[in-house]
Formats: C-alpha cells, structure tokens, sequence
C-alpha cells in the first residue's frame, strides 16, 4: 500500500466525526422536529395569569446591558406582555442567525438579561422546527423562541449565548427572576458552529 493511500485513509477516519452524519444521510448536528422529546414540558405545567395592567417605564440604569440597549427595550416596553404573566419577552438581531433576548417587567419595568440565554444563534436549525412569526407581530428571534403571555415556560432552539455545549433544545421556566433550565435536549456541534470566545 503507498505512502498516500495510507496518508488519505489516515485523513479520512480523523475528519470522519467532523462530518458526521445520521443514518438518513443528514447532518447529525441539525435541530429537528424529531429531537423533541414525547415528554417534553407543555406551557400548561408552568401557568401564568395575563397581566392586563398599564406598562411600567423600562428600567434603563441599573444595568450597563440596558443602557447600551436602550432605544430597542424603551420600545418593547410599549408592547403587551407575551411572557409569564406580565413579562415582555425583548428580542432584536445581533448579527446573522443572532438575537439578542431581554426580558422586561411590564409592572415595576424592571429589566433583566437572563444568564445563560442573553443571545440565540440558529445555525442548525431546522426550518421546520422554527415556529411561524405571525405578520405584524413584532419578534426578532426568526420563529426560534417559543413561548406565550399565560405562560412560564420558554422553549429555545438554537445555541444558547453562542456556546458549543448548549447547542440543541433547552426548555426555561422563568423563576424568581431569572431563567432556570428544566431540560436540554443537546446536538452534536459541528466544526462550523458560532463559538465566539467572549460571552455577554
């Protein structure tokens, strides 16, 4: 056997993971609708009551991430809550595939930047997997993000705050003012995926 023939073979099984592939010759990578668990959270585990009340003005001080966003979170402070009772759920682009998330208190106006899902890249993401964005409602997270007013539960598919290792399905319950992961449902990450060294 040459020299090359060695060489190519030794080539070929060192960048085989790389482009792995399922048994359907797709990705292995790649979000579907089918990694979604049968037992997967339903928004009616995590009920929350419509607030109805007028909005608060936004807290822009207490947090150097609301001041540099300002004009976009004065904005969403406008709009009726759609997340957990009296939350507005804030998304805006922050770069191809990228959406920058914010969530606002509609009753006090108090801002926060959820820890461990500030942005969402959707490399990956299989379309039919994005929810369809109704016309005239205003979200930028390209139908990643689900989640409704009379509910806790946030669904994001895509790669949590651009980490390889959070790359999949994660299933949020907003509690005590903050995100908390209840159920990952992770994805291979491949050689291409958005990794950028710093983490807002």
């Amino acid at each position: 056997m040459s020299r090359y023939i060695i060489l190519a073979l030794a080539l070929a099984v060192h960048l085989a993971p790389a482009f792995a592939v399922d048994d359907q010759g797709e990705d292995a990578g790649m979000i579907r609708r089918s990694d979604i668990p049968k037992d997967a959270p339903r928004f009616s585990d995590y009920a929350a009551r419509p607030y109805v009340g007028v909005n608060a003005a936004p807290d822009l001080r207490s947090d150097p991430r609301s001041r540099r966003y300002r004009t976009q979170l004065k904005d969403w402070a406008r709009e009726k809550p759609n997340f957990a009772g009296h939350y507005i759920l804030a998304t805006w682009g922050c770069g191809t595939g990228c959406t920058e998330i914010a969530v606002i208190d509609a009753m006090s106006g108090k801002v926060f930047h959820p820890a461990g899902a500030r942005t969402n890249h959707i490399e990956d993401v299989d379309i039919e997997v994005l929810v369809e964005v109704e016309q005239g409602t205003r979200r930028a997270d390209f139908g990643a993000l689900q989640y409704r007013a009379d509910s806790r539960l946030l669904i994001l598919f895509g790669t949590p705050d651009g980490r390889a290792e959070n790359k999949g399905i994660s299933y949020f319950v907003w509690e005590y003012e903050r995100l908390k992961r209840v159920r990952f449902v992770g994805k291979n990450a491949s050689p291409g995926d958005h990794n950028p060294g710093v983490h807002r």
